[in-house]
């Protein structure tokens, strides 16, 4: 049997991102604009730009992953229950689970996983990781970009004679 508690389960639920989605986004709209009076500061901007919303991709993917299998894991523990397996007082108190009122059927245990409160919970929270995971994919491309970027903007002003 998989050894997993309700504090841990909390643990997970209420586990929080060192960013949400919103301040990524207030915060790439700062890192974003590129200076075109100062261009040998924005290219040397670009490695620290990568190496921040790395960071914090890597982060976020880490915490999905973490979630995913712990989502499994109480996928597993719940399973058990719905199908009568977790029917002793001992597990029942384990887990904080309330003995069943009445058996559930086989092909009906997935319905009840679908609509399990803490499973979904999980899944949640495991959206707002991949959300930032995206983001942050999305943001170190435009930062990949950016060399090309600064060298299209020089060459624009050497083209209209402003030189760079």
């Amino acid at each position: 049997m998989i050894c997993f508690n309700r504090d841990s389960i909390r643990d997970i639920i209420d586990m929080m991102p060192p960013v949400s989605i919103e301040s990524l986004s207030e915060e790439w709209k700062k890192d974003s604009p590129i200076d075109i009076t100062k261009l040998s500061d924005e290219t040397s901007r670009i490695p620290v730009l990568h190496s921040k919303y790395s960071t914090i991709l890597s982060y976020h993917n880490m915490c999905a992953k973490k979630l995913e299998r712990q989502f499994y894991q109480l996928k597993a523990i719940k399973w058990q229950y719905y199908n009568g397996d977790l029917n002793n007082q001992e597990d029942l108190e384990k887990y904080g689970f309330e003995p069943l009122l009445k058996k559930v059927m086989k092909q009906n245990i997935q319905i009840f996983l679908d609509a399990d409160e803490e499973l979904n919970d999980i899944l949640i929270k495991i959206a707002k990781h991949k959300e930032i995971v995206d983001l942050c994919t999305l943001i170190i491309k435009e930062i990949n970009n950016r060399t090309y970027q600064v060298g299209n903007i020089i060459k624009q002003e050497i083209y209209l004679g402003g030189g760079p």
